[in-house]
């Protein structure tokens, strides 16, 4: 379905965003003779394409939730990622197909 290819393309496009504008972020070094005054922030995400449920959980602090197999796949492959790098499944890297060009190596 082209939808869901499309939402996926838009994903992978904010997931890159994400990981580029985390460069932004300046962490101080916490020792005042560091050579490198800053550091800069480095995120990990991983990304899975699969069926949720969500919903909202509580009445007196409700919470927006996603669960899940998908849920959990996405967990791990940002679990395994490495900084400044997203994390696919191949299922989502078979929908996203050659729509995306820039993938890295296969593992």
């Amino acid at each position: 379905d082209d939808g869901v290819q499309d939402a996926a393309i838009r994903a992978l496009a904010m997931a890159k965003d994400m990981v580029i504008e985390a460069t932004n972020v300046r962490i101080p070094h916490p020792e005042s003779g560091a050579q490198i005054p800053f550091e800069t922030l480095q995120i990990r995400v991983g990304i899975h394409v699969g069926d949720v449920t969500c919903g909202v959980l509580g009445q007196r602090l409700p919470k927006f939730t996603t669960c899940g197999t998908a849920v959990n796949m996405a967990a791990r492959m940002e679990q395994t990622s490495q900084p400044g790098r997203i994390r696919v499944t191949k299922d989502f890297h078979d929908l996203v197909g050659s729509a995306e060009t820039g993938w890295f190596e296969k593992e």
